[in-house]
């Protein structure tokens, strides 16, 4: 069930994907770091853990592969745990980065674009406002500058001069049964990612919402291009879930949690279409 736009009904596809979660790193912080002014809730500093994934989306043999993780030497400079390399991870669970044809990028951060010289047969799905964005004058200020890497940014603009980066914008379809909706609020041109699942839909937040707690609370992350349009994220993503798709945040350990294992190993690998028995779509909406 791929919705085209919030507050309507979920319409069906010839397509659906079969739509996994794979965890490959973690970030030890507290909730005074990750939440924006976390101090006017008049709540006790805690411990936070920050899981970072990238998503697979799978039909008849094909791979789509939505976002590249960090490279592990950005990731670990940047004081990030990486669990496992992110292109071993899907080689892990059968996918071939040669033999991808799509890589669907939901925003430029470092960790979301750190790896895609590994697909060089792929053609990369990318929004234009993140593209603009971070190639303009203002992205090198330092407070937007520190969340992408100068080297990532360079490679995709030209990967986008030999023609193999097509761009989106507003609510656009992709593939059949994968539709791409500019959210921003996050970064310029944060894109939510909805699949039309083969147990149902899916919406793949990336970081319009790092964790469940953001959207259930409203809390914003500390990181943002736009408070206002982070806000109105939240209420998108609501509307899919009062839908019936199943809403996944970015970064969130207990993503792991709340979906089905693949039985890949150690490896946090999940079925994000095919929630557990007894698990609700997203609590507190």
């Amino acid at each position: 069930m791929t919705a085209a736009a919030p507050g309507v009904s979920l319409p069906t596809t010839s397509r659906t994907y079969e739509v996994y979660a794979v965890e490959y790193g973690r970030l030890a912080s507290t909730k005074e770091e990750l939440f924006y002014r976390y101090s006017a809730y008049g709540e006790p500093d805690e411990p936070v853990e920050m899981s970072y994934y990238l998503w697979v989306l799978k039909h008849d043999g094909d791979a789509v592969v939505v976002d590249t993780g960090f490279d592990r030497v950005v990731g670990e400079r940047r004081g990030r745990t990486c669990l496992v390399d992110p292109i071993a991870a899907l080689a892990s669970i059968g996918v071939d980065p040669a033999s991808v044809k799509t890589v669907v990028v939901t925003h430029l951060h470092y960790d979301h674009i750190g790896n895609l010289h590994a697909f060089p047969n792929a053609e990369f799905v990318v929004p234009l406002r993140e593209l603009e964005f971070w190639t303009s004058p203002v992205a090198r200020a330092a407070q937007f500058a520190a969340h992408v890497e100068e080297a990532e940014i360079g490679f995709l603009q030209r990967a986008s001069a030999k023609g193999r980066v097509r761009t989106t914008a507003g609510t656009e379809s992709i593939l059949d049964g994968v539709t791409a909706i500019e959210a921003g609020g996050h970064s310029a041109g944060q894109q939510l990612t909805v699949i039309d699942g083969v147990g149902g839909g899916v919406v793949l937040a990336s970081d319009a919402v790092h964790f469940y707690e953001e959207l259930e609370l409203e809390r914003p992350f500390a990181v943002m291009h736009d408070l206002e349009r982070m806000y109105l994220a939240y209420e998108k993503l609501k509307s899919f879930a009062r839908a019936g798709a199943v809403v996944v945040p970015g970064h969130d350990p207990d993503v792991v949690r709340r979906h089905r294992s693949t039985g890949h190993g150690a490896m946090g690998v999940v079925r994000l279409d095919a929630p557990r028995a007894g698990s609700t779509h997203m609590e507190g909406t």
